[in-house]
């Protein structure tokens, strides 16, 4: 039974397989971007140039984060964490446990977000209403939820967990 569950781990590296090809994708969008401001530059060189290089940086950021997010997958929760070729491996490619990679998704949405919402005020071309403020603000918010989850799971450790555990249980036998 052990033996079974344990090469259901092999699953997540189809979803690897999938997170890297998208990223493929994300790379060939954000080229094609970028080849559309070479264009746009020699017909029409104003505002939207900006607006086109951003599009582009914003798809090959995305595109390098989905790399970052298959590899960490695939090293993480695949591989045998007793390989001896982990220890060549670059920092960034080596995952602890799901709350890191949970962060390192959070990471990728703000990232996202906060590319996608200077690529807006670039499109513009007046000065921007109220309602504007909504993506900034959110950004905001999910960059301080990212700090309090992160925090909150660094103050705890599942050695810390058993303690409380343990104290708890002392206090219920004195009562």
């Amino acid at each position: 039974m052990l033996s079974f569950l344990l090469s259901l781990r092999y699953v997540m590296g189809l979803a690897s397989i999938g997170v890297i090809a998208a990223s493929f994708l994300m790379f060939w969008e954000g080229l094609l971007a970028i080849g559309n401001a070479f264009v746009q530059m020699r017909v029409n060189p104003d505002q939207a140039i900006v607006a086109a290089v951003l599009q582009g940086v914003d798809k090959l950021l995305f595109a390098i984060v989905l790399v970052i997010f298959g590899c960490a997958i695939t090293v993480g929760f695949v591989a045998s964490p007793t390989a001896h070729w982990r220890a060549q491996l670059p920092r960034w490619m080596l995952i602890e446990g799901v709350a890191e990679l949970k962060n390192l998704f959070f990471q990728m949405i703000i990232l996202y977000l906060v590319v996608h919402f200077v690529t807006l005020v670039a499109e513009l071309e007046e000065m921007p209403d109220w309602n504007a403020l909504v993506l900034p603000v959110s950004i905001l918010l999910l960059a301080a939820a990212m700090k309090i989850i992160a925090t909150a799971s660094a103050h705890r450790s599942p050695g810390d967990v058993e303690a409380t555990k343990g104290e708890s249980s002392s206090l219920e036998r004195g009562k």
